[in-house]
């Protein structure tokens, strides 16, 4: 045996001890001790075990007087120290003999070749899951501590045990320290979700940006002026594709917040499903932790602090512990240069301008190099000049393999994104598509008579209809019933319905006294009518 793997079981309670390059293992219940056993019946040094010649040996350390017995096979040492091929039992020396104290055992060590095309957990022993080069499972994320959990297999059972990471192991999405598998449970780490099954491991990585598919989702809460409750999100499906750039728009209080919250998870919605990749992201929400990142519209930092060690301070907040300064300032000059920043890193944020401000908000987001980034009303307060330029910086962040949502209310430069989303009253989606497609699909010539127009619940409400109607919708609704299957929660496609005379579009006027006539006409009805 080069290595060892040990079982330590106290009482219901187990836990593993990887030996690594050790040659020597000390039982006991001192502080100093490899395995310690806290029992007032073990002695400080109460076993050694020991490898020689590529055989492990144990060494009962017991003094005169000892209270406990150590036992191999159930039996008492018949010499100081034997080969160590069975269970080690500490067992009490006194009237209650039988009483086990502890028991420590070693995991046969499997080592054969691994099926290129799954994970099989049953091929080695040991299987370690980090940042770190030696990791059999690499996953490459500033959150992930080099050597973040270990999954242990005895031959019949796999175990899972977190190598004491800083942002934690979690099985179905609860936070544990060790822990027996079993199939189809769920592990998650920053940036990793795996399902264990059958001694495998099927797992999904976030290489690029994420994939996000809202399906009917909703976000009903108490209404205090009467029983019952309302509705702020009211069945809203669309897809974001990996890498696009959207923008949820809508009158005030149309549910633009809510939807962004229900997305990112800030806000879980009340029904419906969220799924990042094929995953369901409310139960691997900690996979994603450390990919999602979340600027909110009032920016949150110290103003009096210089760019850089702001940024810096930031890092090291974020950043796993024991990272190398070299790659904490690489990260930082990276976020910086993403941002557009440089030769600004010596000024302090409460010199900079509105924009630069955002800039540094932003920077902060990808110091943890977030593979979608969620954005509320980043263009705030910005003059039409700075409002181009940010939504040129957020359409470039895509690029590097990113998913940007963002609200705005800023309606000149929505051609840079790739879809928007506009809400109606109570939280509808009334069109999802590109921006120049929303004049012809609402009827109207400006953004503000399609905002008023979807303040009336009625018109949101036909509006949504006709969206659920429409081929994409038709489309996208058959590509989540072959994804997700009856789990996606989809109500029934409606029967095609006659659209109002109202929503159809106009014909077409050849005079300019008839197009006159049309605007007056849309000017004095066109939006009480509605």
């Amino acid at each position: 045996m080069k290595n060892i793997v040990l079982k330590i079981q106290e009482g219901d309670l187990f836990r593993f001890y990887i030996g690594g390059d050790k040659d020597e293992i000390v039982v006991g219940s001192g502080r100093s001790a490899d395995i310690c056993i806290k029992s007032q019946y073990v002695q400080p040094k109460q076993l050694r075990i020991v490898r020689k010649n590529n055989v492990w040996y144990a060494e009962d350390l017991s003094r005169d007087g000892a209270r406990c017995v150590v036992c191999l096979g159930g039996k008492k040492f018949k010499k100081p120290i034997v080969k160590l091929d069975g269970t080690l039992s500490l067992r009490r020396d006194d009237e209650e003999k039988k009483k086990e104290i502890a028991s420590i055992s070693p995991v046969k060590q499997i080592d054969r070749k691994r099926n290129a095309s799954v994970f099989d957990l049953s091929a080695k022993t040991v299987t370690t899951i980090g940042s770190g080069e030696g990791c059999d499972i690499r996953v490459c994320n500033p959150l992930v501590s080099e050597k973040h959990l270990f999954i242990i297999f005895d031959g019949e059972n796999c175990f899972i045990e977190d190598a004491h990471s800083a942002s934690g192991t979690y099985v179905n999405n609860r936070k544990v320290r060790r822990q027996k598998l079993c199939d189809y449970d769920r592990i998650s780490i920053p940036s990793a979700a795996y399902i264990f099954y059958r001694n495998k491991l099927l797992y999904s990585m976030t290489e690029g940006g994420i994939r996000i598919d809202a399906v009917d989702v909703c976000k009903r809460v108490p209404d205090k002026n009467a029983h019952g409750k309302i509705s702020l999100v009211t069945n809203v499906t669309f897809r974001i594709e990996a890498g696009e750039f959207v923008a949820i728009v809508g009158g005030s209080g149309a549910g633009k917040s809510t939807l962004l919250d229900c997305i990112n998870g800030m806000r879980p919605a009340t029904d419906g499903k969220i799924y990042y990749d094929t995953n369901d992201y409310y139960e691997n929400i900690n996979s994603y932790k450390g990919v999602i990142g979340y600027v909110p519209q009032k920016d949150i930092m110290h103003d009096d602090l210089r760019v850089f060690d702001a940024l810096r301070y930031t890092a090291q907040l974020r950043m796993r512990g024991g990272v190398s300064e070299e790659e904490l300032f690489r990260r930082v000059n990276e976020a910086i240069a993403d941002v557009r920043l440089q030769g600004k890193e010596k000024l302090r944020i409460s010199s900079l301008s509105g924009g630069q401000k955002k800039r540094v908000s932003i920077a902060m987001e990808l110091l943890s190099d977030p593979k979608a980034i969620f954005l509320d009303e980043p263009t705030s307060g910005l003059s039409p000049d700075l409002d181009l330029e940010m939504m040129e910086l957020l359409k470039d962040l895509t690029k590097k393999g990113r998913t940007i949502v963002v609200i705005t209310h800023a309606m000149d430069n929505l051609d840079k994104c790739d879809r928007v989303a506009f809400l109606g009253r109570g939280g509808r989606l009334c069109f999802y598509g590109a921006a120049k497609d929303a004049f012809r699909w609402f009827n109207r010539r400006s953004y503000s008579r399609i905002f008023a127009a979807l303040t009336e619940e009625a018109i949101a409400e036909t509006f949504a209809q006709k969206y659920r109607r429409s081929e994409d919708y038709k489309k996208l609704y058959k590509q989540l019933c072959e994804e997700y299957g009856a789990g996606c929660a989809l109500p029934p496609l409606s029967a095609p319905e006659a659209e109002p005379a109202w929503e159809q579009a106009p014909p077409q006027l050849s005079s300019r006294r008839h197009r006159k006539h049309a605007d007056e006409t849309e000017e004095v009805n066109g939006d009480a009518t509605l």
